[in-house]
Formats: structure tokens, C-alpha cells, sequence
């Protein structure tokens, strides 16, 4: 009889990334089940074309979801990120393995709960969400975060880059994306600014984007009028979130916060460079971009910053030097 399976996570864009490698593990254990995920609407695009997923299943109000899940009829439910909707969800909808972390009193409806405390930050975030297969009794094998984009997202997104800025697809590309959703301190835009003017007087071949979301134009205009006279492209459409992640898949390097673009980033084997906070519940370990080789990571020197005592602010974040960032972009641009 084929199994079932339903992972659920439905909180923001990088957790949700965060448990392909959980999904890849699954599929290599169980070929032929039935995997299925409960995901936000927001957050949904970076797992529509993922082909180890049979099905996914927009998070939507209780009564709807849950009409909807235990029609279903799933085997086991592995919940990621566990909070009373999920747990209640699942629960009610008769899921009888229904699998997730023992951190909050919401894993009283688990029917098996594991002891994690990834407050601890000891482990990456994808590490976290393998584990919890763990009850499945599968067998471990190396894996990574992954997003996969249609070959005519990719067309369509080379021609967006030439049409609209004159990009070619031989072009060195970097993203730039200042901006953050405030779970953790950023590196300031006046950083950002000169790291923009530094690349583009040293690089005169690199095309440089500005991007970010709606409400972040005003941030990458002000970015761009202090790069003066090097001039970036600004990204001001407001693009699906699957037309931004095929743009993304166009760049050679990709600049940013800790934020969910730069996990698509990662996901799609980009070089990446990034800003972190030395607080303890933002650390890289946990939340930095997932695999090896590819990356660099820019924190605050520990002996400076005070995090541990404190809510790491942009003072301590300017203590990331530009000329440091500029030394780590230029070694993963001439990374080939």
C-alpha cells in the first residue's frame, strides 16, 4: 500500500527552504509515496516545481484546511515548525504518526515529539528538519537545499534582464538586496552604497541590480543616489515571487541580509555574500546560507560586539568593514 506523507511548514520563504533537504531524504527512502506539503500561499512558489513533491497544499482558514487535509488521509504528518494551527490540524484530521519538535505545549498533540532545542542554535536549520525523520527509520544520505525553475521561467527571465536593463546572459550579474524583514540587524545602506560604488569602479564589466519588495523602494533608491556617479539598475517592478526566483538564477553573485532571497540564492547554487548578526538566535550556523564552497558570511568581530548581552543593533553591524565585504565578493567573483 503506498504511503502517505504530509510535511507541513508554513511559516516564511528560507524556513520553507529550509526542509527540501527533509524532502530529499523522504523521497530516497519512500520512492513511491505520496509526499505532499502544507505550505503558506506566500511562501508556496519556491516548492511549485520541486518534482520530489507530489502535491502541495495552500494553508488557508482552519475549517478549510482541515476539511481539506483529512480527506486525504495521510499516514503521518512531520510538522517542522510546530505551533497550534499545525498541531491541532493535524490532530483533528485523525493523522495517526503525527511527528514534530517537543519545544512548545502544543507538541501535547504529537503522537511522538523529539527533544531538539534548537534554541541552541548548535546545528543548521535544515539539520534540524532532517532529524525529525528520524521515528520513519530512514537512512541518511548527503543533501541540500534546492529550488528547481522551468526552463521557460528561465527564458523569460533572460528576457526581462535584456529588455528592461540591457543585461546579457554572458554578463557578470550580481544582485544586491539590501533589505530585511527585521528579524535580525542589517548591515546600513550607507555600507551598502559604497560596497555598490566600490564593485562597480573596480568591476566596470559587472551589471549591478538593486533588488527588494514594494516596500523597500524608497531604501534602494536611497542606495542608488549615493553610488553616485556609478549608476546600479533598480528593480521597481513588482515581480511574482517565481519570476523573481528565475531572475535570481541569472545572477553570478548574489549580496545581501539575512533574508529569504538569499536562501533562494543559495537553493539555486548561487555565490552568495551576507551579513550576520552575532546574536545568538540569528547565528549563520542556524540560519546562514546551507552548503559548502559557495558562500561568505560576514559577522561583527565578537570581541567588539556584545551581542550576547544585548539586541544586536546596525552600530554593531557597521563594525563589518566594506573593505572586508568588497575582499569576500571579489574572491567569489573570480571563484570560476
Amino acid at each position: 500500500m503506498q504511503k502517505k506523507f504530509l510535511l507541513v511548514r508554513t511559516d516564511r520563504i528560507g524556513d520553507l527552504i529550509s526542509i527540501t533537504p527533509a524532502i530529499s531524504v523522504l523521497r530516497r527512502n519512500f520512492p513511491h509515496a505520496h509526499i505532499a506539503v502544507l505550505v503558506s500561499p506566500y511562501a508556496a512558489d519556491v516548492i511549485k516545481n520541486n518534482n520530489e513533491i507530489d502535491e502541495v497544499i495552500l494553508k488557508g482558514p482552519f475549517l478549510k484546511t482541515l476539511a481539506e487535509v483529512r480527506g486525504k488521509k495521510f499516514d503521518a504528518a512531520i510538522i517542522f515548525f510546530l505551533d497550534a494551527y499545525c498541531a491541532l490540524l493535524t490532530f483533528l484530521a485523525a493523522i495517526t504518526a503525527r511527528i514534530g519538535p517537543r519545544s512548545k505545549i502544543w507538541a501535547l498533540f504529537l503522537s511522538k515529539s523529539i527533544r531538539q532545542n534548537r534554541s541552541s542554535g548548535e546545528k543548521h536549520e535544515a539539520d534540524y528538519n532532517t532529524a525529525l525523520l528520524k521515528p520513519l527509520f530512514v537512512y541518511y544520505h548527503p543533501v541540500k537545499t534546492k529550488i528547481f525553475v522551468p526552463k521557460k521561467d528561465d527564458i523569460k527571465a533572460k528576457n526581462y534582464l535584456k529588455e528592461k536593463y540591457g543585461i546579457d546572459m554572458f554578463d557578470d550579474l550580481v544582485f544586491m538586496h539590501p533589505g530585511s524583514k527585521g528579524s535580525s540587524a542589517v548591515w546600513s545602506a550607507e555600507n551598502y552604497a559604497l560596497l555598490a560604488r566600490k564593485i562597480m569602479q573596480n568591476y566596470p564589466t559587472v551589471k549591478l541590480l538593486l533588488t527588494g519588495g514594494p516596500d523597500e523602494q524608497r531604501l534602494l533608491e536611497h542606495i542608488s543616489a549615493k553610488t553616485k556617479p556609478f549608476a546600479p539598475f533598480v528593480l521597481k517592478d513588482s515581480l511574482p515571487l517565481e519570476d523573481f526566483i528565475a531572475l535570481i538564477n541569472q545572477c553570478a553573485v548574489f549580496i545581501s541580509n539575512s533574508t529569504g532571497p538569499l536562501h533562494i540564492a543559495a537553493a539555486l547554487g548561487k555565490k552568495t555574500l551576507s551579513f550576520f548578526s552575532n546574536e545568538k538566535a540569528c547565528l549563520p550556523r542556524r540560519w546562514g546560507p546551507y552548503g559548502k564552497g559557495r558562500s561568505a558570511v560576514l559577522q561583527p568581530p565578537e570581541q567588539a560586539c556584545s551581542a550576547k548581552n544585548h539586541k544586536c543593533t546596525e552600530k554593531c553591524m557597521h563594525l563589518i568593514s566594506v573593505d572586508a565585504a568588497f575582499d569576500a565578493f571579489s574572491k567569489l567573483l573570480k571563484d570560476k
